[in-house]
């Protein structure tokens, strides 16, 4: 004898279920809120910070020495050929030193 086994999946209750316009515009709402607080944060307290003083000295520092704060690497910078020209003639000079 087999066994019939038939799942019956009830429906929401009328004053549960959500309206599909409503969701949507609450997404909607969500991403309009997210967007314009970065948009607030990027173009208005981030460019205030980089009138405070300490900070503009170290972004005034950066930029005559020409260090890029962006770079991945050391060797992304332009001045490093310099330095890198400075330990070899370094190691030159003195094979046994360091390392």
């Amino acid at each position: 004898m087999k066994t019939l086994t038939v799942h019956v999946q009830q429906a929401m209750p009328e004053h549960q279920r959500p309206e599909n316009g409503s969701v949507k515009r609450r997404q909607w709402g969500w991403f309009l809120l997210l967007t314009l607080s970065l948009s607030l944060f990027w173009l208005v307290i981030l460019p205030r910070a980089a009138e405070n003083p300490q900070l503009r000295s170290e972004i005034d520092f950066l930029d005559q020495k020409k260090i890029d704060p962006t770079a991945m690497f050391y060797s992304d910078l332009e001045t490093i050929e310099n330095t890198m020209q400075n330990i070899r003639d370094f190691h030159q000079e003195n094979p046994d030193a360091l390392w």
